[in-house]
């Protein structure tokens, strides 16, 4: 038996990384998915995937900061499965640049995507969550940029300790109804946001993403980065029965990048 047999998650920002590795790792564990992305080709690539292992997944292509492609993620897996009893908000993306040099452009897409689009999704997600005896899970992904900020990056660790109050709250108003509402503050997980920027070519709403070379060899002689499969076992955990009094609780999955 799976630790998810029976359940229906929808998981955002899972074309990629930390939430494709969710949807494969939830799938295997006996969960029906729904992936959400804004690019819909490698979705369509990870729906491929995890039916052809035998899992249960469907996807709907969607951008968290439009309130109704929210909704019409919600909806299609209430449609397609019945029910939604977990919803994993992982998508996400950095802008970074120091204070006196970032834009409104680089705030604003990355506190919209990240926070907003939270909050959005759990928004949307409500009219088929909060009922009597639920008993349903919602994963937030945030940072240790939200707990202890970090040089340059302003926006994402504005978003991503918002994340933490947001959290919190929708812990108090949903635990009536059997809800669960955690948060994981991911520190060094290898991702495209991650790679070296000097060597990447691929750009996310016309920036390249990636970090600065001698920050991200700076990151490696404090800690070994976690591959996505490894930063997927915590959400895993939280989406769980293992789980079902844990709340409002931020988790630090940051190697000792924080403590």
């Amino acid at each position: 038996m799976g630790r998810l047999d029976g359940k229906v998650a929808v998981i955002t920002g899972a074309a990629r990384g930390i939430g494709r590795a969710d949807a494969v790792l939830f799938a295997k564990e006996g969960a029906a998915v729904l992936v959400s992305d804004i690019d819909e080709a490698p979705l369509t690539q990870v729906v491929k995937e995890i039916q052809a292992a035998g899992g249960k997944a469907e996807s709907c292509a969607g951008d968290v900061t439009k309130p109704e492609d929210c909704q019409k993620v919600m909806d299609k897996a209430a449609e397609k499965f019945g029910k939604i009893d977990i919803l994993v908000n992982n998508a996400g993306l950095t802008r970074d640049a120091l204070i006196s040099k970032m834009t409104d452009a680089q705030w604003d897409i990355c506190v919209d995507i990240s926070l907003k689009g939270t909050f959005n999704c759990i928004r949307a997600a409500s009219k088929y969550m909060m009922k009597t005896e639920h008993n349903g899970r919602i994963i937030n992904v945030a940072s240790v940029a939200g707990l202890m900020g970090n040089v340059g990056q302003i926006n994402y660790s504005a978003a991503k300790s918002g994340l933490i109050g947001l959290t919190k709250t929708v812990a108090r108003e949903w635990g009536r109804f059997g809800i669960t509402c955690n948060v994981i503050a991911y520190g060094f997980v290898d991702t495209r946001l991650t790679k070296e920027k000097e060597t990447q070519q691929e750009q996310v709403g016309g920036e390249l993403v990636g970090i600065p070379k001698k920050v991200r060899d700076l990151m490696l002689l404090q800690v070994k980065p976690m591959t996505p499969e490894d930063a997927a076992k915590p959400v895993l955990f939280l989406a769980s029965d293992d789980a079902a009094f844990i709340t409002g609780h931020v988790l630090n999955v940051s190697a000792g990048i924080y403590m």
